[in-house]
């Protein structure tokens, strides 16, 4: 009995260390992904395409479904690729941000430094 139970958790052990490489590798593809992502936010920004392409999405989701070898099934895959595909976009959507910042950086305004004037009732502004 104690030798099976030995057994059993040396198994387990040797699972968990693959999940954790698989994980691993996960994390390394969807940060690989991520950045694509984000280099392709700027590309759709220059070109003055939408931030979400429904119909590239659909097409997503259609091909890692006939890709699916299974065990999971469609649909939890279809909502796995549903949370990294809205993960993109916001991704997407920081970055568009980040650069119109750059681009047309904001001035800061501080009071008269700017050649604001205070102006009171009945008095003209002097320049």
């Amino acid at each position: 009995m104690r030798k099976h139970t030995e057994n059993g958790c040396a198994a387990l052990e040797r699972q968990r260390k693959a999940i954790d490489l698989l994980d691993a590798e996960l994390v390394r593809l969807l940060s690989r992904r991520a950045q694509i992502a984000s280099e392709l936010a700027c590309v759709k920004q220059s070109s003055g395409l939408p931030l979400q392409d429904l119909r590239r999405e659909r097409q997503i989701l259609e091909r890692i479904c006939q890709q699916n070898p299974g065990p999971l099934d469609s649909p939890a895959l279809t909502a796995i690729f549903r949370c990294i595909l809205r993960e993109s976009r916001k991704l997407q959507e920081s970055s568009m941000r980040r650069a119109s910042k750059n681009f047309y950086p904001e001035e800061k305004i501080n009071g008269h430094q700017y050649g604001s004037k205070r102006i009171r009732s009945g008095t003209p502004a002097r320049d």
